[in-house]
């Protein structure tokens, strides 16, 4: 799923009065499930029905009815444990920066990276191969491999940087 976000903002210049437009766009990108994604989630499954059926098990043998809050927490920790296996990417431009967020199970947001566009070397469609000399790369695609695209740029902290996307438009 992709959703697009494009706004023109009016904010005031620097208390000068007069006024200017800030450019803003965001694009929000579903990473698609991976094999290992799959497997993950089967597991945290399986070992939430492990622990399920021998605190219950317990309980019924020997008479601990504590043992359902030790199943109840199992539950809880497999839910935030499943939904953070869900992974968007936002992609965000404001006037000259291009900021690549993380977001794990629509809840727990990371900064991935912030490009100045002005440092920009070249960009285009990603055909495989990334820039040797680059010192970090940014994976920010949505897995299927079609329709990524490279950007290699100077970044303040890392030096040379490629990023892999995958806008919609």
């Amino acid at each position: 799923m992709n959703k697009n976000l494009s706004v023109r903002k009016r904010v005031p210049n620097n208390g000068k009065g007069t006024e200017t437009m800030d450019h803003y766009n965001e694009q929000l990108i579903r990473k698609l499930s991976e094999p290992k994604d799959i497997f993950l989630r089967i597991l945290i499954c399986f070992l939430t029905s492990a622990v399920i059926f021998i605190c219950v098990g317990a309980m019924i043998l020997f008479g601990f009815p504590m043992l359902i809050i030790i199943a109840a927490g199992a539950c809880y920790l497999a839910y935030l444990l499943l939904s953070g296996t869900f992974i968007e990417y936002e992609y965000i431009v404001t006037n000259n920066d291009l900021d690549i967020d993380k977001i794990s199970g629509k809840r727990k947001r990371k900064r991935l990276i912030t490009v100045k566009l002005d440092t920009v070397r070249s960009w285009g469609e990603y055909t495989g191969k990334t820039d040797p000399n680059a010192n970090a790369t940014v994976m920010a695609s949505d897995a299927t491999g079609r329709n990524m695209w490279y950007l290699d740029a100077d970044h303040e902290k890392y030096g040379k940087v490629t990023v892999l996307f995958t806008p919609s438009e």
